[in-house]
């Protein structure tokens, strides 16, 4: 039973009507209760921001009472955008970390399923002179005839006048901001004059990017086109034998995996049983494109989805990358031969790739061939032997996080060392630029297909 609340007006007799308050009275009553209404909203969020205050870290606490005061006090004004940039990249724990603002994740993801925008070129410093590292497959440079190694001596508008090329930075910034058509001059010459440079017309663009092409001795296939289709090229390497094909995988990225299926049904159709596998300049990407890949390259190994790599992470538990398939003998016989190529920016996926046709004996480390500088005592691939994973958060910012450390299938892992000339990889000395001659690939083919 409750108590009975005193008030000053008499009891009434059980069942009797209770007294209707006057209209001033329910005024003062409607009043009071939105004020206790609001008393009880102010106690609840000064209880719920001093609970949040408090369980928030303390040198996040401190950090944003810094930001505020850098924001509101400094003599003149900061520019908190550029101040927000330089903490997210302190905040990186190493080199392959990254955060992503949602524009620049956007684009990462498109990129990721072949859809890019540009030009499709890297360039790079080379003793002072401005030269093109790589081109993107199908892209608007790999159209009008940019090719790896030119020098880039000059830009500019259409009918325009001619800027020299002074550094990577300037030649990018002018075609970032072009709207239209513009004029790239270039030459394999780092000092062919006016006259003897090639005019490279092209313009951004939104394109299919292509990340692998085929070659043999009589002819060659790419991706072309907008929807990036596998078209004959008619580009055939010199110095192949009749049984050995060439591929060439530049990125574990986009439609990647479907294209290097397309390109060994073409070396099937085309009967050659030995392969050149060209991983120079392949970084990596997706270990998903790496099981597929993967799934038609491993010799030895049983079952319909043999073990390609695994991650170990810091709780000690372990992620298996199984392959999609195992179809080796689909492509291969039991005498087939197959090479790698490498270099020092073969990395990840590319070494993950390379450690699983070592453990299921599709070569030995004598069919690694490495390019190294003239003079150079040791050579090596990249040695990236980690993991990220990509976190994105409710704004659409990403930070693609290293997670864990990955092992080849007979738990190998060979980060910050790589593949080396200790293994028994074979070093060839060779410009690490390319020129108009692949220097690199012809004592390759000189020594594979004599």
């Amino acid at each position: 039973m409750s108590q009975q609340q005193q008030t000053n007006e008499p009891a009434a007799p059980e069942g009797a009507a209770l007294p209707q308050p006057s209209p001033r009275k329910k005024r003062m009553r409607a009043l009071l209760a939105v004020l206790l209404a609001l008393v009880v909203a102010a106690v609840g969020f000064t209880a719920g921001w001093l609970g949040q205050y408090y369980s928030v870290n303390p040198r996040m606490r401190e950090l944003q009472w810094i930001l505020d005061l850098l924001e509101s006090e400094h003599y003149q004004e900061v520019d908190m955008d550029a101040v927000y940039e330089d903490l997210y990249d302190a905040a990186m724990p190493d080199i392959f970390s990254t955060y992503y603002t949602p524009e620049e994740y956007a684009r990462r993801v498109a990129e990721s399923q072949g859809h890019n925008e540009g030009v499709g070129i890297s360039l790079v410093s080379d003793g002072g002179s401005v030269r093109v590292y790589s081109v993107v497959e199908n892209s608007p440079a790999q159209a009008a005839g940019l090719a790896a190694g030119m020098y880039v001596l000059g830009y500019g508008a259409v009918g325009g006048e001619v800027q020299a090329a002074q550094s990577p930075s300037d030649v990018t910034s002018f075609v970032r901001e072009q709207e239209g058509e513009f004029v790239l001059y270039a030459s394999y010459d780092s000092s062919a004059s006016a006259d003897d440079q090639t005019a490279f017309r092209l313009a951004r663009a939104a394109y299919s990017a292509a990340y692998v092409v085929y070659r043999d001795s009589e002819t060659s296939y790419a991706f072309r086109g907008e929807n990036a289709q596998l078209s004959e090229t008619h580009d055939a390497l010199d110095g192949l034998d009749a049984d050995t094909a060439y591929i060439r995988l530049d990125s574990f990225d986009g439609n990647c995996a479907e294209e290097f299926a397309a390109c060994l049904d073409v070396m099937k159709e085309r009967g050659r049983t030995n392969l050149i596998l060209d991983l120079r300049g392949n970084g990596g990407g997706y270990m998903s494109d790496l099981q597929s890949i993967a799934s038609h390259l491993l010799h030895t190994a049983q079952g319909d989805s043999p073990l390609v790599a695994y991650a170990q992470f810091r709780d000690g538990s372990r992620r298996n990358y199984n392959a999609t398939g195992n179809d080796f003998s689909d492509y291969f016989t039991q005498d087939s031969r197959v090479y790698v190529l490498a270099d020092q920016n073969s990395a990840s996926a590319s070494e993950c790739l390379i450690g699983a046709l070592i453990d299921y004996g599709t070569i030995d480390y004598g069919d690694i061939f490495l390019r190294t500088d003239e003079g150079a005592e040791h050579f090596s691939t990249y040695g990236k032997g980690v993991m990220q994973s990509t976190f994105v958060s409710a704004s659409g910012s990403a930070f693609r996080l290293t997670v864990a450390r990955i092992y080849w299938p007979k738990g190998n892992c060979i980060h910050e060392r790589g593949i080396t000339d200790e293994d028994g990889a074979v070093g060839i000395a060779a410009p690490a630029l390319r020129g108009e001659e692949d220097t690199f690939l012809n004592e390759v083919l000189s020594r594979v297909c004599a």
